[in-house]
């Protein structure tokens, strides 16, 4: 058998695409567009950006109606005619804050910081949804490319155990020679078995993640130039970019306000009050029942001691901003970690790429050396069948070497906060993480809500 006839088996077959393949980009635009994962994400955002919007209700006026009745009648055994009378009123009454220490606007800064950590974490999800969309991608493209690498190896070890039976026929090899064909032919079926169950598993896990079957997967093409040059430049850009980074110190920020706006409760507050009252007092000496009466005034309250609520508020949110500048100094230590280990991963792994291409050279030459020694009867059949076993573990070496090249490029754009749809340019509408928040932090009585 020829060398050439081995190597378009084995490894030109791993190796084909489809001129109508799906391409990766195209895996991940699914995947941003209907992930439910994600989806949800973005609810759960715009519903933190309505605590700016409650927050900003402390500048705003309360208007309400108020209405009441009350009905009396007295009866005693000396006078039993006497008649109590009855009340009604209507009123409107109307609210408006005009200084509470501050805390609705330390209120507000913190709803906001709220709403930019919330975002960073969003896009932190998003990333985490393109990363599992492009390595189910992956693992699907490596699956069948190993499936394809088994089934070739089954058809050689069929066709050789078909040359063995011949040659035990005509006298040539031992039974101990069909036997190590058959066993061969046998765990070669066995690994195709096993190598298309991994690959209906991967099949599943890109259903769930991208949200429909995989069709004719390609290589990715120009992935690897989206990923850094050097370990510096990946970490500069990180701690601009990192979105957990992010999250954390804006959640800090947040504290922050936080307790300034706690703080607040301590100090004086301040209210105008107005009401338009409408009432009718009816009894037997009253001869013009109905009275209108509109009333205003300022209502000033100073906080003296308020069971220690206040104060307890406070120093709650004092361990909180703690506990949220501990949380920054992790986040920092999570993303050099992240960023430096996936590019020692990325590295290594296109390293191994070279080398086990090399590998593969070596061993296409040593089986067909092999293949014409034991045909001058200087090797046997087991060695051929070994050098058929070493060249198959190889390709397949290889084409895991390459899927996890490739992963640990994207988790290292992840650990950048490189991985977005904007970064990675997909052909998809962007969510507008911005527009809903800018829209509901000034409604004042809608009650519909967005998509």
């Amino acid at each position: 058998m020829k060398k050439t006839f081995l190597f378009s088996l084995l490894t030109l077959t791993a190796l084909s695409t489809n001129a109508n393949a799906t391409d990766i980009m195209e895996a991940m635009g699914a995947a941003y567009g209907n992930n439910p994962t994600l989806q949800g994400q973005r609810a759960y955002v715009r519903a933190i950006d309505e605590n700016v919007a409650i927050a900003k209700s402390g500048f705003r006026p309360t208007l309400a109606l108020q209405g009441s009745y009350s009905d009396a009648h007295t009866h005693n055994d000396v006078n039993p005619d006497v008649f109590g009378g009855y009340n009604k009123s209507v009123s409107a009454v109307v609210s408006q804050p005009i200084f509470n220490g501050f805390s609705t606007m330390n209120s507000v800064k913190a709803a906001d910081k709220s709403v930019n950590s919330a975002q960073n974490n969003l896009y932190n999800v998003e990333q985490q949804i393109l990363l599992d969309a492009s390595t189910a991608y992956l693992n699907v493209l490596r699956d069948e490319s190993i499936v394809n690498l088994q089934k070739n190896n089954e058809k050689l070890l069929k066709k050789r155990l078909d040359e063995t039976r011949e040659r035990f026929n005509v006298g040539e090899v031992t039974r101990t020679d069909v036997s190590q064909a058959e066993a061969r032919h046998s765990q070669a079926q066995s690994d195709r078995i096993a190598a298309e169950g991994n690959l209906a598993s991967s099949k599943a896990t890109y259903l769930e993640v991208v949200g429909r079957e995989p069709e004719n997967l390609s290589e990715p093409q120009g992935l690897a130039e989206m990923f850094p040059h050097s370990l510096e430049d990946a970490l500069e850009y990180a701690r601009q970019n990192n979105y957990a980074l992010k999250a954390a110190q804006s959640a800090l920020d947040a504290q922050d306000y936080t307790v300034a706006a706690n703080t607040g409760a301590l100090l004086p507050q301040l209210n105008f009050e107005a009401a338009a009252i409408r009432g009718k007092n009816e009894s037997r000496v009253t001869k013009d029942p109905e009275t209108n009466e509109f009333t205003w005034g300022v209502n000033m309250t100073v906080p003296l001691y308020n069971a220690g609520e206040s104060r307890a508020r406070i120093r709650q949110s004092k361990y909180q901003k703690w506990q949220a500048q501990e949380a920054v100094l992790q986040a920092e230590r999570d993303m050099v970690s992240a960023v430096t280990s996936n590019w020692e991963y990325m590295v290594s792994n296109q390293a191994q790429i070279e080398s086990v291409k090399d590998q593969i050279k070596a061993y296409e030459i040593a089986l067909d050396g092999v293949q014409q020694e034991e045909a001058l009867g200087n090797r046997t059949i087991l060695d051929v069948l070994d050098a058929y076993q070493e060249l198959l573990e190889s390709n397949v070496q290889e084409v895991q070497a390459r899927r996890d090249y490739y992963v640990s490029g994207m988790q290292l754009l992840l650990s950048m906060g490189k991985l977005t749809a904007k970064d990675l340019n997909l052909n998809v509408d962007l969510y507008n993480v911005e527009e809903h928040s800018q829209d509901t932090r000034n409604r004042w009585l809608s009650l519909s809500v967005d998509d």
